[in-house]
């Protein structure tokens, strides 16, 4: 299997500054009447403070091209495909058990729907675009925290699934995937999780590129897959926004359903540049005593909830919804990757954790290309958290703790010592 085998789209340097570079020449050059005609917000981005989103962004390409620089001497290792190799039925127990994982999520997540009144005919006014079916539905369901999270047990299972197909040359796990993938189009759908299906999209098509390009095999256009990408995202988000609120709502405002698809997808990502820009001008920065956002996962660990007020008297979330709920448009309500930093650690300390963050996608992204274990495994779902970064701090959000969690335990259970846990040896696995 050759080493190294990639293309310059999945460099997470390149990638992040092509991306931020688009949402914020985007969100500076959209004029004020365009903000308030299509998203009903005011403006706040303006050539006072459009630096507070531009430097962020430098930093973290700059913590990319210092991880280049340091990790050009990384070499080559072949534990993962040697386990999935030479290690057949302990790889499938784990794809299983993550499967099962996430089966009981979503069993819960239906059986809660069911408890809030889901019917046959709700499901038949969401396919319609009645108005309020979606929101009913939303509305209506209670997340149990913790066991309804087993849902993001599909991530690691597909990450794992699809690099067992790819070395084995195998369909093993197609139809579990298949389950999986109808199950997250389900929830996309009625509860306008289009993140959730990215997450095991996006890790399953860099997986199957960069496995085949490994292996020496052709993949036919490989370089313009962004371009491929971009026009399958906004076609996917087309068609669930379709029935979420084009029949009941924008039907009647747009004079076409491809421009109102355009202008709202990217408008997701303008509007989060610009509400967190509201939120600093605000709130200043830092707005808490101490780091939350950039610790999201931390604190809502169950039983979390009010764990942060109790111990610092402040809700960090209800701060910032109060100012969108006055000043800003609720429905756009992502408060952008690049601007929470700020609020935790203040101006120097945000651009230090921005450069770090580059530094790591840096380091993940040399050892996925040569195939070390977590690299492997958490890269691909890494580049979502990029791609996500205009509008989300996906890296450290509550939905993609379960997932690191897993790959990391899977990797040092693959990596452990022998004379530890001799049962957890992987005799004829290659170590690093």
């Amino acid at each position: 299997m050759r080493k190294n085998a990639s293309v310059w789209w999945m460099n997470p340097t390149i990638l992040f500054a092509i991306v931020m570079g688009v949402v914020i020449a985007g969100a500076y050059l959209i004029p004020a009447q365009n903000y308030l005609m299509f998203y009903r917000v005011e403006k706040f981005i303006d050539s006072g403070n459009i630096w507070l989103a531009v430097y962020p962004a430098v930093a973290f390409v700059l913590g990319g091209l210092l991880s280049s620089m340091l990790n050009k001497g990384v070499k080559p290792v072949s534990v993962l495909p040697d386990a999935v190799l030479k290690r057949d039925s302990f790889i499938k127990f784990v794809v299983y058990a993550l499967f099962a994982m996430t089966l009981f999520g979503y069993a819960v997540y239906f059986l809660i729907m069911v408890r809030s009144g889901f019917t046959v005919a709700l499901f038949l006014s969401v396919i319609k675009g009645e108005p309020g079916a979606i929101y009913s539905i939303k509305q209506n369901f209670d997340k149990i925290t913790g066991v309804t999270s087993f849902t993001n047990f599909g991530i690691a299972f597909t990450i794992l699934a699809t690099y067992y197909q790819c070395l084995k040359g195998k369909k093993t796990f197609l139809p579990a995937m298949a389950v999986v993938f109808l199950l997250t189009l389900m929830r996309s759908i009625f509860f306008s999780e289009r993140l959730a299906l990215m997450e095991i999209l996006v890790p399953a098509a860099i997986i199957w590129i960069s496995m085949r390009l490994k292996q020496g095999k052709r993949v036919p256009f490989v370089k313009l897959y962004p371009l491929i990408g971009i026009v399958f995202v906004i076609g996917f988000f087309g068609l669930s926004e379709y029935f979420r609120s084009w029949l009941s709502y924008y039907v009647h405002i747009y004079p076409s359903f491809w421009e109102f698809v355009v202008t709202r997808f990217f408008g997701y990502y303008v509007t989060a540049l610009n509400t967190g820009t509201l939120y600093i001008r605000e709130l200043g920065f830092p707005s808490i005593p101490f780091p939350y956002y950039t610790w999201e996962w931390l604190w809502k660990i169950p039983p979390g909830g009010e764990a942060y007020a109790n111990v610092y008297g402040v809700r960090p979330m209800g701060l910032l919804d109060n100012i969108l709920s006055t000043m800003g448009n609720p429905e756009f309500n992502n408060p952008s990757g690049l601007m929470l930093p700020y609020h935790d650690y203040g101006f120097g300390g945000a651009l230090v954790y921005m450069a770090l963050l580059g530094y790591i996608s840096g380091v993940l992204y040399a050892h996925f290309r040569n195939n070390h274990t977590f690299g492997m495994l958490m890269y691909p779902i890494w580049m979502v958290g990029i791609l996500e970064f205009p509008r989300y701090l996906y890296f450290t959000s509550g939905r993609f703790f379960p997932c690191w969690v897993v790959l990391l335990l899977f990797t040092l259970v693959l990596h452990y010592n022998k004379r530890k846990i001799k049962s957890w040896r992987l005799s004829g696995v290659n170590r690093t």
